[in-house]
């Protein structure tokens, strides 16, 4: 989540030049209704399943599917996976040829890339038929599922968000500690500020961040900024982007983080990353990411542990937004009640959730979650990062509606801004008025 890689970005954008128009059912037999629209009806015959993730989340899903066939004998599943990046490219090419696999996976952020060209249907009908249950979800997460005209287009089984990530060992070595609870941005960065003089050598509080997109977002919410008009441009001023880019300026330029040739290093991945290396004091990384990124930080010298926190506080409160993952159904999908059945059993399925693990974020079921928190054998790291979701979570996180277009335009353009900042290419006001009229001409369009 903290990076978009050029075939990702590619992908976005071939989706755009496609055009991708959706098309009608084409075979209703199967379904309940006129239509099937509702979901309801027999679940069986073949049922295509296409989602991203590496041979982990592949193992634990396939393994869900077959649970899945058990409970209903007459259904057979295609499945089919790729990376995050190949995933997409793969997708937006069956969009703009109308053969979309019946269940599909998304994120809320590249959603309403696919709900403008209506390749999508709606699931308030399946949700009302009760074909699909979202009882025990949170409805803060239900409705990252929305697009523009606040109708259901996925289901999210799975919520990840950003967390604060802190060294915790080089905190109490430089006596600074954790950062204390509701901290805000000024708390933050003083707090950086405080420790870097007192860190190893070769060791910086944070890195060049002031082009992270995830860390602005937050830091626009905790401040009540709008990000996004109703029309999909920049809803935020430039000032506001001024105001967050000095902030990070004078870090950098104080030598409180580290240096954008350094930067511009970083492998990717958050479990590669220089927090994880031990290169770094704080950073921002997914919630989801402390276990792997521990795990690499216990592999070198000195025994250094990782925690993670809530992103910064500010007048309107925590600035964590919820990045989900769910299952759509096509508007060319033939099957749509065994579509509907199979969402709804890897959502809500105690048996199914105890099997995927919250693998792609915090299974949003809140019963489903629960069960996981409590299980004795939950490794320490693991529950911490399902118990921070539970702690953000209740305290009912704003929903943020992303326009076609934000991965490929708004964060690339936003890093790229950024980086000319910090290589002395351009000012601050210089990168900010090139940014909005990149973004403010890719968006929403």
């Amino acid at each position: 989540m903290r990076r978009i890689g050029t075939t990702a970005l590619a992908c976005a954008a071939l989706l755009v030049v496609a055009g991708c128009n959706g098309t009608s059912v084409t075979d209703t037999s199967a379904g309940g209704g006129s239509d099937g629209k509702d979901g309801k009806g027999e679940v069986s015959g073949k049922l295509q399943l296409t989602f991203w993730g590496g041979a982990a989340r592949a193992q634990k899903t396939n393994a869900v599917a077959d649970m899945f066939v058990k409970e209903h004998s007459g259904v057979t599943i295609d499945r089919q996976n790729a990376d995050f990046g190949n995933y997409f490219n793969k997708l937006n090419i069956q969009a703009s040829s109308h053969t979309l696999p019946c269940v599909m996976q998304l994120q809320g952020r590249q959603l309403n890339d696919y709900t403008k060209r209506k390749v999508l249907l709606p699931l308030d009908p399946m949700i009302e038929s009760g074909a699909i249950k979202v009882d025990d979800i949170p409805k803060e997460i239900v409705d990252t599922g929305r697009g523009p005209d606040g109708k259901l287009y996925f289901l999210p089984y799975g919520a990840a968000y950003d967390a604060v990530g802190v060294n915790q060992t080089l905190a109490d070595e430089a006596g600074v500690g954790l950062p204390p609870d509701g901290y805000d941005w000024t708390q933050y960065t003083e707090w950086m500020a405080k420790a870097s003089a007192k860190l190893p050598k070769g060791t910086f509080a944070a890195g060049s961040r002031g082009g992270l997109p995830n860390y602005f977002i937050a830091y626009q919410l905790a401040n009540g900024k709008q990000l996004f008009t109703d029309d999909g441009k920049l809803g935020f001023t430039k000032e506001s982007l001024v105001e967050y880019w000095t902030m990070w300026e004078k870090l950098r330029t104080a030598g409180t983080t580290m240096g954008a040739d350094a930067q511009a290093d970083e492998p990717e991945g958050a479990e590669q990353g220089f927090i994880a290396q031990g290169k770094l004091l704080t950073d921002s990384i997914p919630g989801n990411a402390l276990t792997p990124a521990s795990a690499t930080l216990a592999s070198k010298p000195g025994a250094q542990k990782l925690t993670t926190l809530p992103m910064p506080s500010g007048p309107s409160g925590g600035g964590n937004a919820m990045f989900t993952s769910g299952f759509a159904i096509p508007t060319n999908c033939d099957n749509i009640p065994t579509a509907a059945a199979f969402i709804d059993f890897f959502t809500n399925n105690p048996e199914a959730g105890a099997v995927f693990k919250s693998d792609n974020g915090a299974a949003t079921n809140q019963k489903v979650l629960q069960a996981q928190v409590d299980d004795p054998k939950l490794a320490p790291l693991k529950k911490h990062e399902l118990e921070l979701y539970q702690q953000i979570v209740a305290k009912k996180p704003p929903t943020i509606l992303y326009p076609p277009g934000y991965q490929a335009t708004f964060e690339s353009a936003f890093t790229r801004a950024y980086e000319e900042i910090a290589f002395g290419k351009k000012t601050v006001q210089q990168a900010a008025d090139s940014f909005f009229t990149e973004a403010n001409a890719g968006l929403g369009g």
